[in-house]
């Protein structure tokens, strides 16, 4: 067992995390804070998302197929920059 310090807003944090009463702090520590490390370890918190429902999944697929067209995305660092000599 460990002690640890937390400021209030961390520990505000941490307690909304709870289910209820009877849970631990370290219970939510340990479902809710991923080990360090692998990619392994990412999917495996990864499937343990809930799964989106149909309106999610289609923004996400359009953001996505935005994302892809290549033609529309623009650099916010040369954006507007034409004619100015700017690059």
């Amino acid at each position: 067992m460990k002690t640890i310090t937390l400021t209030e807003d961390a520990y505000q944090r941490l307690k909304s995390w709870k289910s209820g009463p009877g849970m631990s702090f370290s219970k939510v520590v340990l479902e809710r804070v991923p080990k360090r490390g692998t990619l392994g370890d990412l999917l495996e918190s990864v499937t343990q998302l809930p799964k989106l429902s149909e309106s999610q999944a289609a923004l996400m697929q359009q953001e996505v197929s935005l994302l892809n067209d290549w033609k529309q995305l623009r650099d916010p660092w040369t954006e507007g920059t034409e004619g100015t000599g700017k690059a």
